[in-house]
């Protein structure tokens, strides 16, 4: 029998994404965080009455997308805040250690998983000491550079696990999932592309200057 927290979590993420789309939309013309949040809403709105085959177009993202892992969560969640008030996160450390290190994560467990490798890397999630070693790694890191919103999600999906609080009895679906893997990976994408655009225009200013 499902509870009210397995369906919230269950359509969590397409909420999440679906606020985050119609926040930066809004974001894009310049509108005030108020509206950015009503353009949200009626994102997740239009999402619930538009039909894809039998179900509505919401339901069918929320089936196709999946519960979050509690780091996806928590990223999402500090995603679609941002977007609302117009923050830009890829500077902060945190953030982009958290990104970082969800991309990474994702390119080790995904291809193993899904059987481009001969090494099934999910089964490091039913027993073993190798993925609880490297999450204690991660958060005695995490603490030491003070990121505690790291800590904080580590912590809660450990314990999550350990009281099997999800439907899942494997350590790898509280701490990731496609979609914070997508995210981390979108993220760093864009810095590296930042990066190169204004190193381009650092170079073309060169000359001008020099021959100033």
């Amino acid at each position: 029998m499902m509870t009210i927290a397995d369906y919230l979590l269950d359509r969590s993420s397409a909420v999440l994404l679906l606020f985050m789309a119609g926040a930066a939309l809004a974001a894009l013309i310049r509108l005030s965080p108020a509206k950015r949040v009503c353009a949200g809403l009626a994102a997740i709105a239009l999402a619930a009455v538009i039909p894809i085959s039998t179900r509505s177009g919401f339901e069918w993202i929320a089936s196709a997308i999946g519960r979050p892992s509690v780091p996806g969560l928590v990223l999402l969640a500090t995603f679609a805040v941002a977007t609302v008030i117009g923050r830009n996160l890829n500077d902060n450390r945190e953030c982009r250690f958290a990104t970082a290190l969800l991309a990474i994560t994702g390119f080790i467990l995904y291809p193993g998983a899904t059987g481009y490798l001969d090494y099934d890397t999910y089964a490091l999630g039913y027993s073993g000491y190798v993925l609880p070693a490297a999450l204690v790694a991660i958060l005695v890191h995490a603490l030491y550079r003070r990121y505690f919103f790291i800590v904080a999600a580590l912590d809660v999906a450990i314990i999550a696990f350990l009281l099997s609080a999800g439907r899942s009895n494997n350590l790898w679906d509280y701490v990731i999932d496609p979609v914070a893997w997508l995210l981390g990976i979108g993220t760093w994408i864009f810095l590296l592309l930042r990066a190169v655009v204004r190193r381009s225009k650092a170079s073309l200013s060169m000359p001008a200057q020099t021959s100033s």
